[in-house]
């Protein structure tokens, strides 16, 4: 194969013409805990976002040049696919790679090969189906029933649906947790008993659908499946029986409550992407696509992979047509078929990885439309703006301030700013507001009580007990309505859409409209047919969405002939509505009203809050050190303790961690350590931190009382718990059985152990050696009764031990031993610690 040439000139180099500068690759490193950055030299009209793509492709560690690497990459690229170092097809590459039109899988960076996908279970057959859908629901739900119980589980989610079920409201009322006393006070002791947001939601959602019953799979904690994939014929999805009409809500079922399975309606080969080439770079150059495709697509031939196409949506949108229209799909088939018949290799259309999107400025992958307006960097799109360009500049930046806001309050200047200035309001803090709002505050949380400040807000007329109240609401406290927050909001941030902005016409406004489920299956059935292939396609429902929506989802692309199908059920803004419910105050979510001032004649009494004061830790401490293994990950905790044997401190090291999770748990140990010394309950936080779920977590050796954990966080609070605050109920082993001290059963009989053993109870090098001699651990149980000789000579006669009166000690100490157990027995003295005896001396 031979090409002219497009992007260069015979006799210069591919890159002559670019303008290289020093830019800012912001990276982020899984063992760093913060983002730092590196100097890449790279072209000056790149894009942040494909700088930081750039850097993160090539996983640089230290600063580096664009050149080097894509003239290193393109002429390996070059030889993979016989094309001579000197050749028009390795300038093509080259310049192509730096115009950011195509570009390899992140594996052929680094000189790997391809990898297929990753492991899936496949069911085919019903039977084999049913059996997958029923291991699906079974191991989501057992990963929150292991830890709180089946019982509770059950009882906490039946109380929640049976409080939307039994309301006599009207929709609204019922499902609404601020509205409905019983919902919120069920959702409340759910929470409490540590079920997941996720599943309290669902369970409102099931009863919304008047289904009644909870989530199958309560009480068995089986392995997940991996990526479990079902192949699903159309006719099977034909059948009319009851018993296909049965496995279609069940399947319908799991779908909705976990996104699992993935559906395969036709046998397809998997394809391994090895190219990724940006549709959008060509809207207008027809003949620019079949040439890319062609040079492309031989490089992915030779590479064992297909030539992937990405940014169907971006070319959609830079066409000026709606995503839901005829002629965005007619476009949609032209440009596949172009790639197609140029390219040596076979095409397909699938996400490209977050790096490669990053570079190649792919606003959204495979057949998705376009969901945001800005980059990761919060910078809008390169794409907005060539969508845009071609607008006066009053409309676009009209438009721009529509989406992405003003920046600032003060260009509005409401009515009510005003109106605050004038009764006291200076412009110190009218800075700070401006301050907060420039990092991304909203303007209901920039007016606080640490921006405006107590002295500006009694001038202003509120009152200090009404601004304790007002918390992040201070701007209603000044009397602004929500309204006018809201307006303030879209005027300072923007309101993140542009297809309401007023300024654009109709079609430009069709362009950034929002996409419903339809046309989505609508264009994957264009794709498809153009592909010969699967698109796909990864569906996401809102919240709202119900399992009847699910199965009419299946049936639909069953019968559109679609290849394959993925759904994800988003959850709904409850999740933010959960975390609203009130735990102290009534059953209503919604913050107390602010009464009119009362005027009171005198003040019988007052509270005064004063700042907690720090307790110190004496500079000699005693405490402990627990190894344990915790799944596998060596866990060492250390305490240091109060003169009064209080927790005062901890300190946790691990080792198999990164830089990255080692810092954050010895940060987090020494907030947990300043909560201690200013008084803190460790209560408090054992309550908050058992039962917390994340790796590493699973079962736990050399701890004596805890045998299994389900997070770092979990064993600690337990081990805790259980050594300072006597919390048998978090120990896994009878708390009665073993020492507190480690020593083991032997406490049990012995009342005086032994210095030897009372020594491994305090650290040596604290005690500064003075062990054995000065250390006697006193057990609980009752001495053996002493033989009858001693009894004697006690002057007792045969009592029994059940009529021997209460020892009475001299007060003085051992001669042998030096300590005060001294019991005088008649005449004589025996010591309780050493059995020394001798004449009683008065």
């Amino acid at each position: 194969m031979t090409l002219e040439r497009r992007l260069t000139e015979e006799g210069k180099a591919p890159l002559s013409g670019l303008a290289m500068e020093p830019r800012t690759a912001g990276m982020t490193d899984p063992d760093a805990l913060t983002v730092h950055a590196l100097t890449l030299k790279a072209p000056a009209d790149w894009p942040a976002s494909a700088v930081t793509g750039l850097a993160l492709l090539t996983a640089l560690e230290e600063d580096g040049d664009a050149e080097a690497i894509l003239s290193g990459l393109s002429a390996r690229l070059a030889g993979t696919a016989g094309f001579a170092a000197d050749s028009v097809e390795a300038d093509e590459i080259l310049a192509s790679l730096a115009a950011r039109e195509a570009a390899p899988h992140p594996a052929l960076w680094h000189e790997d090969r391809l990898e297929s996908h990753a492991e899936e279970t496949l069911a085919s057959g019903p039977f084999e189906a049913g059996a997958l859908l029923s291991l699906i629901n079974t191991a989501a739900m057992a990963g929150a029933t292991s830890d709180v119980g089946t019982r509770i589980v059950r009882d906490r989610l039946e109380a929640v649906s049976l409080a939307c079920m039994n309301c006599d409201g009207s929709e609204d009322e019922c499902f609404d947790p601020r509205r409905n006393r019983a919902l919120a006070r069920s959702i409340r002791a759910a929470r409490r008993d540590g079920l997941p947001d996720a599943m309290i939601e669902r369970a409102i959602a099931r009863a919304r659908q008047g289904l009644d019953d909870i989530e199958d799979g309560a009480g068995f904690v089986p392995d997940a499946p991996v990526n479990p994939v079902i192949a699903l014929p159309a006719p099977m999805l034909a059948d009319e029986s009851a018993q296909t009409r049965a496995f279609l809500t069940d399947l319908a079922t799991t779908i909705w409550t976990h996104g699992q399975p993935a559906l395969r309606l036709e046998d397809a080969a998997p394809t391994l992407p090895a190219i990724t080439l940006n549709l959008a770079r060509f809207a207008s150059d027809e003949a620019g696509l079949a040439h890319a495709a062609a040079l492309w697509g031989q490089v992915a031939k030779a590479c064992g992979g297909t030539l992937s196409l990405a940014g169907l949506s971006g070319t959609i949108a830079l066409a000026g047509l709606s995503y839901d229209s005829e002629e965005a799909r007619a476009l949609a088939s032209k440009l596949i078929g172009i790639a197609k018949d140029a390219s040596p290799a076979p095409v397909s259309m699938e996400a490209a990885p977050a790096a490669l999107a990053a570079f190649l400025d792919i606003a959204a992958g495979g057949t998705d439309p376009l969901s945001g307006l800005k980059d990761a960097h919060g910078a809008p799109l390169p794409l907005i703006n060539a969508v845009l360009g071609p607008l006066e500049a009053g409309t676009r930046e009209a438009a721009l301030a529509h989406a992405f806001g003003a920046g600032t309050l003060s260009s509005l200047n409401p009515d009510w700013l005003q109106a605050l200035c004038e009764a006291g309001l200076d412009q110190a803090a009218l800075a700070r507001v401006e301050t907060a709002i420039a990092e991304g505050a909203p303007v209901r949380h920039a007016f606080n009580r640490w921006t405006v400040g107590d002295d500006i807000a009694r001038r202003c007329g509120l009152a200090p007990e009404r601004l304790e109240q007002a918390g992040t609401r201070l701007l209603e406290a000044f009397g602004v309505s929500e309204l006018e927050i809201a307006a303030a909001e879209n005027w300072v941030h923007g309101t993140g859409e542009l297809y309401t902005c007023e300024a654009l016409d109709d079609g430009l406004r069709a362009v950034f409209a929002p996409v419903g489920v339809e046309a989505r299956l609508a264009m994957a059935q264009t794709v498809e047919t153009a592909l010969d292939a699967p698109c796909g396609l990864s569906l996401v429902l809102s919240g709202s969405a119900t399992i009847d929506d699910v199965a009419g989802l299946i049936v639909s692309a069953a019968r559109r002939g679609l290849k394959s199908l993925r759904i994800r059920r988003e959850g709904e803004a409850l999740y933010d509505l959960l975390a609203t419910i009130e735990f102290e105050n009534a059953d209503r979510g919604e913050r107390p009203a602010f009464a009119e001032e009362r005027v009171v004649e005198r003040v019988v009494e007052r509270t005064v809050e004063r700042a907690a004061s720090r307790r110190k830790l004496p500079d000699r401490r005693k405490g402990y050190i627990q190894k344990s293994t915790v799944g596998g990950h060596k866990v060492y905790l250390h305490t240091g303790e109060f003169e009064d044997g209080e927790l005062g401190e901890i300190f946790i090291d691990m080792h198999k961690e990164g830089a990255a999770f080692r810092s954050l748990m010895n940060n987090f140990a020494i907030s947990i350590s300043i909560g201690l010394q200013y008084g803190v309950p460790l209560e408090e936080y054992v309550d908050a931190y058992v039962f917390t779920r994340f790796e590493p977590a699973g079962p736990v050796e050399g701890n004596d009382s805890i045998k299994h954990a389900t997070s770092i966080l979990d064993y600690l609070f337990r081990e805790l718990g259980v050594s300072y605050l006597g919390r048998s109920d978090l120990a896994q082993t009878d708390a009665r059985r073993s020492d507190p001290g480690g020593i083991g059963a032997g406490v049990a009989q012995e009342k005086i152990i032994s210095g030897e053993e009372a020594s491994r109870l305090i650290s040596k090098g604290f005690s500064r050696g003075q062990l054995p001699d000065n250390v006697v651990m006193l057990g609980s149980q009752p001495r053996k009764p002493a033989p009858p000789a001693t009894q004697a000579r006690g002057g007792k006669g045969d009592a029994s031990p059940a009529t021997r009166p209460e020892p009475v000690y001299s007060g003085e100490p051992c001669p042998a031993c030096g300590h005060f157990t001294l019991i005088e027995a008649g005449a004589e003295l025996s010591c309780e610690a050493c059995d020394w005896q001798g004449p009683l001396v008065t």
